[in-house]
């Protein structure tokens, strides 16, 4: 390493064009200010020592250089959007040009290394020799300031959001996509690294979706975060072969690009239906399938989220649990309209999935019932109505006695506890009686107990 390769690398950066949001970032940004001292005449050598120490900082706290290919994944420039918008066939050449010449000096920097930084640092020790003091010499020429002494940013193992391994499959999905992408821009061809970027783009989406699989809005600053999936399958969810096989055949139906309908998922509290939502993402998420969760609070927002999401190559159910209203309430109203009433044309790519512990989502009082005949029957029309605008109502029952055993057997069956069916039959039966009603909750609840018992070694 030289200071005319770190000159030319300096002025590249300050060239970017594609990229070019990549340069703010206060990482990017520190490394980019201690190669433009190093490149200048005479650099102060202390606060060459300041800026290199801070840049480390920051270097091993944010898995350096992992870090700058996860920033090109999340960025959103011309060349994606165009990309999403008009196909990789349609992007002008002079646009992947400029977009292969960042990538070439993004790596470049990428590779740059803290003893590339460190040599040419000793080389300027060296210049300086006539122009120091003898005492100044001998303390940058000495540990604990010596180059040679200054430390190196941590090196990490391959980037992981999960450390549940398979449990987890939305996650490891995602990680096992997310090493492949970090792989090639590491250690490929610049041309290999524009070509599978592109790739990203279109099957894992851009920006924010690029590195989510699972996201809720926030109402109080008006955006999308990320956030960790429920680890949930569906084969953990046991006596819903009915009600999965509806929603699994609307899902799939959306995800080939057929017509699909919204969904209202209605039942007693404890019997799974936000947990098969939550699973649907394990299922699907290889194939284009994302999660975004709306509060019920939050649904005046639901024009904003669908501006975040029309524009990405992706599959969105938006996932409103718990829906219901009081009959106070004029949420509802706003709701319909949003479903389906407005003008604007329904979104191809977006669903609605709403879970609710009532029927018709609005409460109906008796007064409502024997009021006046005109406007009784205008009112109660359009409480119904709501409902009307999910396409498919799928009912969850509570289970009864055998059918609750059922799940209980299965579940301790998945995992692995040895317990004799008797025994395990009437225990379920004494924990409903102390704790809750007869669910597939309430199931989950006596496993995850007695699978905890035997874990810490306490007799049942």
């Amino acid at each position: 390493m030289n200071k005319s390769r770190i000159l030319r690398l300096s002025l590249q950066l300050e060239g970017i064009v594609i990229f070019h949001k990549v340069r703010k970032d206060p990482v990017v940004a520190s490394l980019i200010k201690l190669l433009k001292l190093l490149s200048s005449d005479n650099p102060d050598i202390r606060e060459v020592y300041r800026d290199y120490h801070h840049f480390c900082s920051l270097a091993t706290q944010v898995h350096w250089p992992d870090y700058l290919f996860q920033l090109l994944l999340q960025d959103e420039n011309q060349l994606s959007e165009e990309l999403i918008t008009f196909g990789q066939d349609h992007l002008p050449l002079e646009l992947l040009q400029l977009a292969q010449r960042d990538l070439s000096c993004w790596r470049e920097l990428a590779k740059l290394t803290d003893v590339d930084i460190k040599a040419l640092v000793i080389e300027h020790l060296k210049d300086q020799e006539g122009r120091m003091s003898e005492m100044e010499l001998d303390l940058w020429q000495e540990a604990p300031l010596a180059p040679q002494s200054w430390p190196a940013w941590v090196k990490y193992s391959p980037f992981s959001l999960a450390q549940e391994g398979e449990k987890n499959q939305a996650l490891a999905y995602l990680n096992t996509s997310l090493n492949k992408m970090l792989d090639i821009l590491k250690q490929g061809t610049t041309e290999e690294s524009l070509e599978a970027l592109l790739s990203y783009y279109q099957s894992m989406g851009t920006g924010l979706f690029g590195q989510s699989i699972a996201l809720k809005w926030q109402g109080n600053t008006k955006n999308l975060a990320s956030v960790k999936p429920d680890p949930i399958r569906l084969g953990q969810l046991v006596n819903q072969e009915r009600e999965q096989s509806i929603i699994l055949e609307n899902t799939e139906y959306f995800l080939k690009g057929y017509p699909a309908n919204n969904i209202i998922l209605y039942g007693n509290r404890g019997t799974g239906k936000s947990s098969l939502v939550k699973a649907l993402l394990h299922k699907y998420c290889d194939q284009g399938l994302r999660l975004v969760e709306l509060s019920k609070t939050d649904l005046y927002d639901y024009p904003l989220v669908l501006k975040h999401l029309l524009k990405q190559p992706l599959k969105f159910i938006i996932f409103i649990d718990d829906l219901s209203f009081e009959d106070t309430e004029a949420d509802y109203k706003s709701l319909k309209t949003l479903l389906e009433g407005g003008l604007e044309a329904k979104p191809k790519n977006v669903l609605i999935y709403a879970t609710s512990n009532r029927r018709h989502l609005v409460r109906e009082t008796f007064s409502e019932r024997q009021g006046d005949e005109v406007h009784r029957r205008d009112n109660m029309e359009e409480k119904l109505s709501l409902s009307d605008r999910f396409g498919i109502t799928v009912t969850f029952p509570s289970p009864d006695q055998e059918g609750y055993l059922k799940i209980v057997e299965e579940l301790a069956l998945q995992e692995g506890l040895k317990i004799p069916r008797e025994d395990l039959r009437q225990q379920a039966l004494r924990w409903v009686m102390l704790h809750n009603a007869r669910s597939g909750r309430t199931a989950r609840q006596f496993i995850d107990f007695l699978v905890a018992k035997e874990n810490v070694g306490y007799p049942r």
